[in-house]
């Protein structure tokens, strides 16, 4: 119980059974306890006034009070823990002290040192108890009402709230009042309501520790503003009624900025195919223009000039001028294969894996389960190429692999590739590594699609890229 003395108030107006309690406590607790004693409520009220009490062990029938009033009386002026000490063995009469704030209930006849000591204990202990209850209950409180994100309890088979915080009504620009009289669903964007509506079956169904997804709804002015929402399961209330915590966030601000940086990001990309392209036919048609016209004089000189000497040199300026024509034509390519813009994406991806497969000595099989692709923008159709180049670029570089399984199929809506090597198999800290700028370009031509990008790795059986853009025609 602790060094500091339990200070115990008794109020009896029988003299024995004032000095048989004491007695009694003094035997169970010894030196641990401080007595003090009253005869009457009016007498206890202005104790209470005057000094501290832990406990108060009270008489129902008393010269000035009677009954549960003592209770009552004794509660409206302090949070003491009281127990009642009563002669009377009616179980409703100790059913209304409870109810009226006493912690316990104990007949005089059976009145023992043990008992006393026990109800002493419990009562305290009980008081305790209640008392950290009621400051965790504080707490929490505290961190609903003032948290940064919106809050709401809600029962998860009927959808109704149960309870909302002052951020959850702020987001939606709604009252707290108002809102209970609504559902969540009721809330949510048209658009989203179906989508809205598989998320709580998915809840009811799998009942996750935590879900999270992001929709849009409605705000009281009218506008639409984009929401993340975090589902917690919190409590039980009946046997098949789940209650679920959700917490939203306004995240239509950052959709907005991400929107603008993909945009910004596509329109650089446009820049930059548009100036590939520039770059690419200037070094084809000048630069390798002109290599050709000295490749052709060169080898009109080698006819005419007889002198050995002479001609080795100029034989082998032929040579160089060819090899350097190559390089152009390269170069070229790779700026901006000219087999994209002539004979279109599937013609551009076979050239590509031919092309890498001489290039780099890696067997590269192409299957196609379905060759009459629809035609396709031109920006999609460079955004694919452009991912699968990189892919096999990565591939080349990082794999270590002896062979590439590349496969490309389209359904009614949907464009599908996969590209699979043997190599080494790419990690997950290499996904997520901020300076893997050929992943991050990948997933983001495939994001700006409206498309998917999956990589897959596993030691030493290879990667797996499976890429899905919606198609959309001209």
């Amino acid at each position: 119980m602790g060094k500091t003395k339990i200070h115990i108030l008794i109020i009896e107006d029988n003299a024995f059974d004032a000095l048989l309690i004491q007695h009694r406590l003094l035997q169970g607790l010894k030196n641990q306890i401080q007595l003090t004693h009253a005869e009457s409520l009016s007498e206890a009220l202005l104790l209470i006034n005057q000094q501290h009490f832990d406990l108060i062990l009270s008489d129902l029938h008393l010269p000035d009070s009677n009954g549960v009033e003592t209770i009552t009386k004794l509660k409206t002026v302090t949070n003491i823990p009281i127990a009642v000490l009563t002669v009377s063995r009616n179980e409703q009469l100790a059913i209304q002290c409870i109810n009226a704030g006493a912690q316990d209930y104990l007949q005089k006849d059976i009145l023992s040192e043990s008992s006393l000591t026990r109800l002493v204990r419990y009562t305290l202990e009980r008081q305790r108890a209640e008392e950290r209850t009621q400051k965790i209950e504080q707490r929490f409180q505290t961190i609903f009402e003032k948290a940064p994100l919106g809050i709401a309890h809600i029962n998860l088979k009927k959808e109704t709230f149960i309870d909302i915080n002052p951020r959850y009504a702020y987001i939606t620009g709604r009252t707290i009042d108002a809102l209970m009289q609504l559902k969540q669903k009721e809330l949510i964007h048209p658009d989203d309501a179906a989508a809205y509506a598989c998320d709580m079956m998915f809840l009811k169904k799998n009942k996750p520790d935590n879900w999270k997804t992001c929709r849009r709804i409605i705000h009281a002015k009218g506008s639409t503003i984009w929401v993340e929402m975090t589902f917690a399961p919190f409590e039980i209330i009946y046997e098949d009624q789940a209650c679920y915590v959700c917490m939203i966030e306004d995240v239509t601000e950052h959709k907005r900025m991400l929107t603008n940086l993909r945009d910004l990001t596509m329109h650089l990309q446009n820049i930059r195919e548009e100036e590939s392209i520039r770059i690419g036919r200037e070094v084809h048609d000048v630069i390798g223009g002109n290599l050709a016209v000295i490749k052709l004089e060169l080898d009109w000189l080698s006819k005419k000039v007889t002198e050995n000497a002479l001609n080795e040199r100029i034989l082998l300026l032929h040579q160089l001028t060819g090899e350097a024509i190559d390089t152009v034509r390269s170069i070229s390519q790779n700026l901006r294969p000219n087999v994209l813009d002539n004979l279109g994406l599937v013609d551009a991806i076979e050239w590509l894996a031919r092309d890498f497969e001489k290039r780099m000595g890696i067997c590269c099989n192409l299957n196609l389960d379905y060759l009459d692709f629809p035609d396709l923008t031109k920006d999609k159709e460079t955004s694919i190429f452009r991912i699968l180049q990189e892919a096999l670029i990565n591939i080349a570089q990082h794999a270590a692999a002896t062979s590439v399984e590349i496969y490309l199929t389209e359904t009614h809506d949907a464009f599908y590739f996969k590209i699979k090597d043997n190599g080494k198999g790419i990690s997950k800290s290499q996904q997520t590594d901020h300076r893997s700028f050929g992943i991050m370009g990948m997933r983001e031509r495939a994001q700006q699609l409206g498309g998917k990008l999956i990589i897959e790795g596993a030691s030493s059986k290879g990667t797996v890229v499976i890429v899905k853009i919606p198609i959309l025609k001209k």
